[in-house]
């Protein structure tokens, strides 16, 4: 696991300079100008409020405006006036720094977003709501309570406090999957669980591990549980469901050494890597079916659950890592999906008017601020900043 977020974060890294020496980034971003028929969406994650507010802010002082999931896909397909200077803000996962952050700020610059949430990941947390940022502001709140809340259970949105947003209108609550899950792919090791891959954002990268007839989330799968090559549930992938026999012995070694504890000593996951040193991997691949029953599965409940706490519809679906092969694209469309957002797409920088709204573009966050008008940063103070994010994030 610890290998293959350091080998992400790299790839990540190199991609930027190699994408905008190869123009798949709209022309804005490198200085030129918004397009006629033009609508950047961009995506953001985990929130904080002076970088938040300064974008907002460029959006503001320059006339641009937010639209909704169904605004967007009506100026998309030309069923209304094409809106100057119009955007989209989405926000993957769900994650807690909406409630406390991008929530009253965007209600201060009177802005709305398109949040994609994973509701099988959601919990229920009754009582009172946390405070936000506006409670810091007014000095009912100290800081550090809204700022750490994403460190421990407060990573993610509640449903109390989704279900508060999505009667207050600002944030709009879509699809990203019943469970946002990847898969075993090939008998091959990848990596153990540890305990760093129980925090509810690390756990998204856990592929699912069958125990019996279900399958366990990251906090229940045993430490020492070998992990192997994987890829998201809506890839075209079949799942390799391998033989349990394989977990025993590290599982055994970690619970025999202090669970915990083990990991906090150094090569212990040369250790494990040893243990495992030329043994087979035996297992089956599932069938076709069995994909298809599990992605509609994805894609239905998901939008229920959501349509359930919030009242509203959904039909609009954001893809867990930006992929999806032939048969998700598919099953999301009979699922009634109007729209399904990814990442940066081949050859489309910017979907353009009656583009395909099953495969719309979306730019990273950082770019907000280079969009044209007064205030404009330059790309090189967008880099250093991304970057300088990227690095401190590694292992």
């Amino acid at each position: 696991m610890k290998v293959g977020r350091l080998a992400r974060q790299l790839r990540e890294i190199w991609e930027v300079p190699r994408d905008l020496v190869l123009g798949r980034y709209p022309a804005f971003v490198t200085g030129g100008p918004l397009q006629k028929g033009e609508i950047p969406v961009f995506v953001f994650h985990s929130l904080e409020p002076v970088s938040f507010e300064r974008k907002l802010r460029h959006l503001r002082d320059n006339g641009y405006r937010t639209l909704g999931a169904d605004e967007y896909l009506e100026a998309l397909t030309g069923t209304r006036p094409f809106p100057d200077r119009g955007v989209v803000l989405s926000f993957d996962d769900g994650r807690g720094s909406l409630w406390g952050v991008g929530a009253p700020l965007l209600r201060r610059h009177g802005m709305c977003g398109v949040v994609f949430l994973v509701p099988a990941r959601v919990r229920s947390r009754p009582g009172p709501l946390p405070p936000n940022w506006d409670d810091v502001l007014g000095q009912r709140a100290p800081a550090r309570e809204v700022l750490e809340r994403e460190a421990g259970e407060g990573a993610l949105l509640s449903w109390e406090e989704i279900e508060a947003l999505s009667r207050k209108g600002t944030l709009e609550f879509q699809s990203h999957t019943l469970s946002h899950a990847r898969i075993h792919t090939a008998p091959r090791l990848a990596g153990f669980m540890s305990p760093a891959g129980r925090h509810p954002y690390r756990a998204l990268d856990v592929p699912w591990i069958r125990d019996g007839t279900r399958d366990l989330w990251a906090h229940e799968v045993p430490l020492g549980t070998p992990l192997l090559e994987s890829a998201p549930r809506t890839s075209e992938s079949l799942r390799f469901l391998e033989d349990t026999r394989i977990r025993a012995a590290p599982v055994s070694r970690v619970g025999a050494e202090g669970g915990e504890a083990f990991f906090a000593r150094a090569g212990w996951e040369k250790r494990l890597w040893r243990m495992l040193a030329g043994c087979a991997i035996d297992g089956r691949f599932e069938t076709p079916d069995e994909r298809e029953t599990a992605l509609r599965r994805e894609f239905q409940l998901g939008r229920d659950l959501i349509q359930e706490r919030t009242g509203r519809r959904v039909t609009h679906l954001c893809y867990p890592w930006h992929t999806a092969g032939p048969t998700a694209r598919r099953l999301a469309e009979e699922a009634g999906y109007r729209t399904a957002f990814c990442g940066k797409l081949r050859g489309v920088p910017i979907t353009p008017v009656n583009g395909d709204p099953l495969a719309v573009a979306r730019i990273g966050e950082d770019y907000v601020e280079r969009l044209p008008g007064r205030g404009r940063a330059s790309l090189a103070s967008v880099l250093r900043e991304k970057w300088r994010r990227r690095l401190a994030a590694l292992p």
